[in-house]
C-alpha cells in the first residue's frame, strides 16, 4: 500500500499548482474614489464649493459680474466681466484671498488672478 500511495503522491505532485493571484482586492473607497474622478463628480463638487465661497468672499453684486476658473499651480482664477469689475476684484484680492484660504484648505489656493473676459 505504501508503494501505491508513493505513486500516487509522484503523479499528484506532477500537477502544476495554481498561482497565486496578481491581482489583489481592492477597496471600496478606491473604487468610489476611481468612479467619482473618471464620471467627474469630484470636480463638479468641488467647483460648485469653490463658488458658493467665492460669493461669500466678494459678495453677490460682484459674484455675479465675475467667473470662477481653474485652479491651477495654486493660483484661482477668477474672470471679470468688465474693467471696472476687475479694477474692483483686485482691490479686494487679499481679503477674498485670506477667505478662500480659510474656508478651502484642502484647494492650497495661493494666490488669485484676476483676468478680463473675453466676449
Amino acid at each position: 500500500m505504501s508503494a501505491e500511495f508513493d505513486e500516487e503522491a509522484m503523479y499528484l505532485n506532477q500537477i502544476p499548482k495554481p498561482m497565486p493571484s496578481r491581482l489583489r482586492p481592492k477597496s471600496v473607497s478606491s473604487i468610489l474614489d476611481r468612479v467619482m474622478m473618471e464620471k467627474g463628480y469630484a470636480a463638479q463638487q468641488s467647483r460648485q464649493l469653490i463658488e458658493e465661497e467665492w460669493l461669500h468672499a466678494v459678495g453677490e453684486a460682484l459674484c455675479s459680474q465675475s467667473k470662477v476658473g481653474q485652479i491651477k499651480r495654486g493660483q484661482l482664477h477668477v474672470f471679470a466681466s468688465n474693467d471696472i469689475v476687475r479694477s474692483e476684484l483686485e482691490y479686494q484680492k487679499v481679503k477674498a484671498l485670506r477667505h478662500m484660504q480659510r474656508t478651502l484648505p484642502d484647494m492650497k489656493i495661493q494666490g488669485i488672478r484676476i483676468h478680463l473676459a473675453k466676449n
